[in-house]
């Protein structure tokens, strides 16, 4: 294998890791702050807050309950055992 080669193998991992960082940050401070923004999750994060909790340190068990399956899509779901 030639050296540049090797030098431009070694270079690549460091390339998508840079890229991984840079879309992890725009997603974190861009994208997530604008849907913070639209009228279903301010809504939810409004009802919250009136119930005195956090939905920042909510955990998946306090979340409130789906609405039950239709019994049209229960005829057609497959659960696996």
């Amino acid at each position: 294998m030639s050296r540049a080669m090797s030098r431009a193998m070694n270079i690549a991992p460091w390339w998508r890791l840079g890229a991984a960082a840079i879309a992890g940050t725009a997603i974190w401070c861009g994208l997530l702050p604008r849907l913070l923004r639209t009228a279903a999750v301010a809504g939810h994060v409004a009802r919250m807050e009136e119930r005195n909790v956090n939905p920042a340190a909510m955990y998946y068990t306090e979340l409130d309950r789906l609405p039950l399956r239709r019994e049209w899509m229960e005829r057609r779901l497959v659960l696996w055992p």
